[in-house]
């Protein structure tokens, strides 16, 4: 038991080591040798374990579809989980590529391998899983009208195939700063790298995503496209929003008081005339009666109104009239 555990221990560690020379070198410049020197075990304990190269090959191309194809289906789910449609999770998928494509030299192995193994073997591109994936979820996103009338879902799948590859060859080389590029040193197997003009810089991922942001217009239809955030929601008026404009006779921000009765009756029938209860002519509404303005207008204080004048009070040492004398008769 611990020979076979030794033994399938061993053969981990051939097939990571010669991912890692494949995915750097490629297949024509990869040898027994180097990947032998990789693993630390002899060019005979290789043999043992894988008689060829391209058998090597063989198993490290099953490892990465492996790897790729639970990636993929991660992703899938993933999205299904928040409601996602078929352009979400193509979207999310390719994300998901790119940063396994960054992190794991097996899975670029067996993207390298199935490019330049393609002419000899045409099945490579139709065992590819994420390959399948993207164009499975371009016929749904036709079936959902989600793409503009007229885009054709094997034409979707092409240019997201192009995408992911094209940014993965990208990823391989790496742009070295402007003091770097000065020295011009041995720039690996596939020599230095001279940055194009008008290339995206960034990590890998940010380079996808403005690519994204880029197509996306030309495929999803303007009615299936959704919110991409909070920012984009609307949002139901707060106590911060701005109010609506009073209605006539309104004081407040409450409901709108009852209109007053027409003065003189209801109004005549036409074409808008409107159809609820006939309101009773009521009388008419008598405007307040203001004062005429005073002295007080130009900024004065009311003078008191004048009223009736009493009469004078008589002095209170003035002598009182007499009394006129009548006589009386003398009895007889």
């Amino acid at each position: 038991m611990a020979i076979q555990q030794r033994a399938e221990r061993t053969r981990q560690e051939i097939l990571s080591a010669a991912a890692r020379v494949f995915d750097r070198w490629g297949y024509e410049r990869a040898s027994l040798a180097r990947i032998a020197g990789d693993a630390r075990v002899t060019t005979g304990a290789l043999v043992f374990h894988f008689a060829t190269k391209a058998d090597l090959a063989v198993a490290v191309r099953a490892r990465a579809r492996a790897v790729t194809g639970i990636t993929v289906e991660s992703a899938c789910l993933s999205a299904e989980g928040v409601g996602g449609t078929a352009v979400d999770k193509l979207v999310i998928t390719t994300h998901a590529l790119i940063r396994l494509f960054e992190t794991d030299p097996v899975a670029r192995a067996g993207e390298r391998l199935a490019r330049e193994l393609q002419p000899t073997d045409p099945a490579s591109s139709r065992d590819c899983p994420w390959r399948r994936e993207v164009s499975r979820l371009a016929r749904y996103a036709v079936a959902e009208k989600a793409l503009r009338p007229g885009v054709d879902a094997t034409a979707v799948a092409t240019l997201i195939g192009y995408v992911v590859t094209g940014v993965e060859l990208e990823m391989r080389c790496p742009c070295p700063p402007a003091d770097a590029l000065r020295l011009l040193g041995d720039g690996g197997p596939q020599g230095p790298c001279v940055p194009e003009s008008g290339a995206l810089h960034g990590s890998a991922e940010e380079r996808l995503r403005r690519i994204w942001e880029l197509i996306l217009p030309g495929l999803v239809h303007p009615a299936a496209q959704a919110p991409q955030g909070p920012a984009d929601t609307p949002r139901k008026p707060g106590p911060t929003s701005t109010p609506a404009p009073l209605a006539p006779g309104q004081t407040s921000y409450g409901p709108a008081p009852t209109p007053a009765p027409h003065p003189q009756g209801p109004p005549s029938q036409g074409p808008h005339a409107p159809t609820s209860r006939t309101a009773t002519p009521g009388p008419r509404p008598q405007p307040p009666r203001t004062a005429a303005p005073g002295p007080h207008a130009q900024g004065q204080a009311p003078r008191p109104t004048p009223g009736p004048t009493p009469p004078p009070r008589p002095a209170p040492h003035a002598p009182r009239p007499a009394a006129p004398h009548t006589s009386r008769p003398t009895p007889a």
